[in-house]
């Protein structure tokens, strides 16, 4: 969470690194963080902003309202008289100020995958693909945030860096097993149907698509026929055979939904046979490198 005084030492680094108080026009284009937008709600203005961090403001001459461009839309309810000079220049370089904060989300996107790659692969098997590595807290209590949602929240790279060090890399597949929840719902199942993990003969496996069988909920029968299927079948590309890191991956844009989703929105037994006839099995690691090519291609 930005605090204000992490808005005031941003306007203090910029200062020192212009030789001057930055115009706010000065510190956008140096692409610190916090952004110009949160010092402004944290502050109620831009002088006002840099009086609290100790710089000197400029003196406001002359009339600060022009007539609104005709290529400027404001939200409804806002009149372009009533706004601040600071809201003013936002909405007048509103489509500037999107692909900056976008190019600024690239390079850190950009710089986090580095970061990967020169980190020495998953601490388990040594997976070095950057794309299917992720950052786990070693400690969850110390965790300030998921360190891939810390770009688009506006993180600094000082600060992601920070909550970078506080993390392992993992590769999907590790990560996903060290994350797993499968036990919380093969409490359920008896023990003489889990047999080597989830493994069921063919026709334990036709049995589950049945009303009541085993005495089980549909939910928890369609899960388990799901977990015994990918089982058997195994990741397409490295056959990988454990259904905990085992997905459904969709061949072509015929999708209603995740297998997943469906079970848990109580669709019928048919719907998820339907769907999951879409799909081919993949590891988590090669679901990633799998969505991956298709974007680059």
């Amino acid at each position: 969470m930005t605090t204000k005084d992490d808005c005031l030492d941003a306007l203090q680094r910029a200062a020192d690194e212009l030789g001057e108080p930055p115009s706010k026009a000065q510190y956008e284009a140096l692409g610190f963080t916090p952004s110009a937008s949160t010092i402004l709600r944290h502050c109620g203005g831009w002088n006002a902003a840099k009086a609290e961090a100790g710089l000197e403001t400029n003196t406001s001459t002359g009339s600060r309202t022009l007539s609104m461009p005709d290529d400027v839309e404001l939200p409804e309810g806002m009149v372009w008289e009533e706004l601040s000079q600071d809201q003013r220049w936002h909405y007048r370089n509103r489509a500037w100020n999107t692909q900056r904060s976008l190019d600024r989300r690239q390079k850190l996107r950009e710089w986090l995958r580095e970061v990967k790659r020169n980190r020495g692969g998953c601490r388990e098997c040594g997976e070095s693909d950057p794309q299917c590595l992720d950052f786990h807290h070693r400690n969850a209590a110390e965790k300030d945030l998921d360190v891939n949602k810390t770009v688009p929240f506006g993180w600094s790279r000082d600060r992601i860096r920070a909550e970078v060090d506080k993390c392992d890399l993992l590769c999907a597949n590790c990560h996903t097993l060290e994350h797993s929840d499968r036990h919380t719902w093969t409490e359920r199942i008896p023990n003489d149907l889990l047999g080597d993990g989830v493994e069921l003969s063919r026709s334990d496996r036709r049995k589950l698509l049945q009303p009541g069988a085993f005495g089980l909920e549909k939910a928890d029968r369609l899960r388990l026929w799901t977990y015994a299927y990918q089982r058997e079948v195994g990741c397409r590309e490295c056959d990988l055979p454990d259904p905990v890191r085992l997905q459904f991956h969709h061949t072509d844009d015929d999708k209603t939904a995740t297998v997943a989703d469906l079970i848990g929105a109580s669709a019928s037994t048919n719907d998820v046979l339907r769907e999951v006839k879409k799909c081919e099995v993949l590891c988590v690691n090669c679901h990633r490198k799998e969505h991956s090519s298709s974007l680059e291609s």
